[in-house]
């Protein structure tokens, strides 16, 4: 055989390539990887989905209970001390006094001195002028008609505001003719006054379809919170008690509100996903 016949077998054998066994094998194989990286990614959609799901809870969960513990806390406080005792009778004076937390097993309602307190110059039996620094026009503040809070270091009164002008507000004559700025054991620049806050938190159907946790503050329209709240129960502490309770015997010892929540959202198919979570608050007013 020739060196020229040699050299064009060898040619021919290296331009050969896969047979047909070797191209279906490498096809599989291929296959093979490209679904097992598919299986891989569906998978890790479906975690995604599943994990932002349970996020959303979470981030609903924690947005709610920030929002109720800040009320809690306040609740029966104002910006005075918590020293100083509540005077006069009514409605209103009567639940700061004695029920600053009240409800049921399923709502609850709080209320406290608002966080936002104006001082007071100067005071009558029955008006205040509040502090140019704090309040240009005292009408963009209050109205007439508003529920507030009159305090100093001794005493504390809750008012209804009958007029109100650019630096004064006007209500009626507090009990014993008494005049906060001129109380000798109080020093009036202590003096302020604040809008009284009454809030209701409970949970409800929403517009659509589904449910959510619901605020009402000072008797106006409840307002939604937060999305996906089947359902809610508070239990309450007393002083002195360890066990927590849907109705306690009496509301003036409540130290402490736990709040049970149970929210729902979606998994990454699309099923029902259901969380129950809790919170214990304290309320800082009777506990510290």
């Amino acid at each position: 055989m020739s060196t020229h016949t040699l050299r064009r077998r060898r040619t021919a054998r290296a331009m050969g390539g896969f047979g047909l066994t070797e191209l279906m094998i490498a096809m599989v194989l291929g296959l093979i990887v490209i679904g097992a990286a598919f299986a891989i990614f569906q998978s890790s959609q479906t975690t995604f989905r599943s994990n932002e799901g349970l996020n959303r809870i979470q981030e609903t969960a924690r947005a709610a209970f920030e929002l109720m513990s800040r009320d809690i806390r306040a609740a029966g406080g104002s910006a005075c001390s918590n020293f100083s005792v509540v005077e006069g009778a009514g409605a209103f004076t009567e639940q700061f006094r004695n029920n600053a937390v009240s409800g049921n097993a399923n709502s609850l309602r709080v209320v406290s001195g608002d966080d936002t307190a104006y001082r007071v110059t100067n005071s009558t039996v029955n008006s205040v002028t509040l502090h140019a620094d704090d309040v240009d026009d005292a009408t963009d503040v209050f109205r007439v008609n508003d529920i507030l809070i009159l305090c100093n270091a001794r005493k504390t009164h809750v008012v209804q505001a009958t007029a109100v002008g650019t630096n004064t507000v006007t209500f009626a004559a507090l009990p014993g003719g008494y005049v906060p700025t001129a109380d000798q054991y109080a020093p009036p620049a202590a003096v302020v006054l604040a809008r009284y806050r009454d809030v209701n938190w409970s949970v409800g159907a929403n517009p659509r379809g589904g449910s959510s946790l619901w605020v009402s503050r000072n008797g106006g329209a409840a307002e939604e919170v937060a999305e996906g709240v089947q359902n809610i129960a508070f239990t309450y502490l007393r002083e002195g008690a360890t066990n927590y309770v849907a109705a306690p015997a009496d509301w003036r010892d409540v130290v402490a509100v736990r709040i049970t929540m149970t929210l729902q959202g979606a998994d990454g198919e699309g099923n029902a996903l259901t969380r129950t979570v809790s919170n214990v608050v304290s309320m800082r007013g009777r506990t510290l």
